[in-house]
């Protein structure tokens, strides 16, 4: 499984002159080298530029650039001005007028696990959720409850679909009045003072030794503890790591609650990849649907072995 919108991200050759003059000016010196990010799902520039005095990592585009891709960066901009340093990259420059938008980060070390993961790195990325589900989120971060439910509540317009309804799998349709019974308990069991990143997944996840750091924060929530746990075990089995139920339980080593309790969220989840995979393809990010049905199908067998 791989996140495939890169193909599409511009060259830094692309941006703005007075964009990239702007960068090189934050990092003392003319741009020697830059080295494009691969993965994600953006359609904006990202990677590491590097003068003869310093570098950094650079997520940047224009005015004309995909408008949802620049709304992110922004959202990124305003949710690392709350999190704390030492949970997320160093802010180094931020940009953000009429003609360009960029987010200037230092360069964190480590490589992204999978391909397949491991039990090893399962345990290092299970710590650092725990250390954020313990830390409480800054007021200026979206509540989840608000952040979430438009996108996570979909099983109402999932059953008004008869062909997303038909291909569901595992007999969840006959299962659509449970699904529809959790969706109402959703806006409670979001609810909470934590710190979420909100979008966990393997090219997000960099692991450096015995610490995991997680990258790329524009979906940071404040909501319950260990809500970021059921984001991650569909994206692990669905790169040939273990499955949902046996990831879960390598969280639940380092604090996660028993997975029925958090029933509401893994239901929501699967509702949002179930719905969004059966969506049009979006043009700038080629690759999502096929993204998102790759991690649906493991979820939907584990919320069908839930119920």
């Amino acid at each position: 499984m791989r996140a495939g919108a890169d193909r599409l991200r511009p060259e830094w050759g692309s941006l703005p002159a007075s964009l990239r003059a702007r960068i090189a000016d934050t990092l003392g010196g003319d741009i020697v080298i830059d080295s494009p990010a691969q993965g994600g799902f953006s359609a904006g520039y990202a990677g590491i530029v590097r003068t003869a005095h310093a570098e950094a990592f650079v997520k940047a585009i224009g005015a004309t650039g995909h408008r949802d891709s620049r709304t992110f960066i922004r959202r990124e901009i305003r949710a690392l001005q709350a999190i704390p340093a030492s949970l997320a990259p160093r802010v180094l420059a931020t940009i953000d007028d009429e003609e360009s938008t960029a987010l200037v980060l230092e360069v964190v070390p480590g490589i992204h696990p999978g391909d397949p993961w491991t039990i090893e790195q399962l345990h290092v990325v299970a710590a650092e959720i725990a250390r954020l589900a313990r830390t409480p989120a800054a007021e200026s971060i979206f509540p989840a409850e608000r952040s979430m439910l438009r996108y996570y509540a979909r099983w109402q317009t999932i059953a008004e679909d008869a062909a997303l309804t038909a291909s569901l799998p595992h007999d969840l349709a006959e299962r659509m009045p449970d699904l529809l019974r959790l969706e109402q308990l959703l806006p409670n069991a979001v609810t909470g003072p934590f710190l979420a990143h909100g979008d966990l997944r393997a090219d997000n996840i960099l692991i450096d030794g015995e610490r995991a750091h997680f990258i790329d924060w524009p979906h940071a929530r404040r909501g319950a503890a260990w809500l970021d746990g059921p984001l991650l075990p569909p994206s692990v089995e669905a790169s040939g790591g273990p499955r949902c139920a046996d990831a879960w339980e390598i969280l639940r080593v380092h604090g996660a609650p028993d997975a029925a309790s958090m029933l509401p969220v893994i239901s929501g989840f699967a509702s949002f990849l179930w719905w969004g995979q059966g969506q049009p393809e979006i043009p700038e990010l080629p690759g999502l649907r096929a993204f998102q049905r790759a991690q649906a199908r493991p979820l939907l067998r584990w919320l069908a072995e839930l119920l």
